[in-house]
């Protein structure tokens, strides 16, 4: 009677303890696919990213709304040189000048990305003759315009922005296409704008 009971625990013993090992990551109730204590052993489902500066981070960010790089997973926010400003084009009075904000960087799932808020305090900028102006064709590609085609290029595509009627404003024809308006900027000796680059984004 004894050997009979031995020989029961010992079956229920080996039962459980193979319950236990069938617990593996291939169980779709283990603990890896559930965030209990055994998600860190489990690989991510999507990879982790680089940003342009260099740092890893998530594929999937929280939206840094501040742009201080606080609350996404971008990492650090990049600090621009000294000297080159970013600018979200608000409105191009004429030719000569249009009046812009500060585009500050916001984290996103596609990266840092620059912009600005409405409602954002705006400042006039001059747009000389001569300014060495480049517009996006495509991710880190630009192409050398001069000042009329820039002048126009913002025009339309602030026009197009805001919904403005299309039969007042031609749409912008391929190579180029519209961004959102953001340019990389310096300015001159007199506080002219010396160089525009049309930032290129998804």
């Amino acid at each position: 009677m004894t050997s009979t009971r031995r020989a029961l625990s010992a079956i229920a013993l080996l039962a459980a303890l193979g319950g236990v090992a069938a617990c593996g990551p291939e169980d779709p109730s283990a603990d890896g696919l559930t965030g209990g204590a055994g998600s860190s052993a489990a690989p991510s489902a999507t990879a982790s990213k680089t940003s342009d500066s260099g740092e890893a981070g998530s594929s999937d960010p929280t939206d840094d709304v501040d742009g201080d790089g606080k609350g996404g997973d971008c990492g650090k926010a990049p600090v621009l040189p000294a000297g080159l400003m970013k600018l979200k084009v608000q409105l191009m009075r004429d030719s000569g000048g249009f009046e812009a904000s500060e585009a500050k960087p916001h984290c996103t799932p596609n990266d840092w990305i620059y912009g600005a808020d409405e409602g954002d305090p705006t400042k006039h900028y001059v747009l000389p003759k001569n300014v060495k102006a480049f517009l996006a064709t495509g991710p880190g590609q630009t192409k050398q315009v001069d000042h009329e085609q820039l002048a126009l290029h913002i025009d339309r595509c602030h026009a197009q922005e805001i919904g403005a009627p299309t039969d007042d404003y031609p749409k912008v024809e391929a190579p180029f296409g519209c961004y959102n308006n953001v340019y990389e900027v310096t300015l001159n000796a007199k506080g002219e704008v010396d160089t525009m680059k049309e930032i290129w984004s998804v």
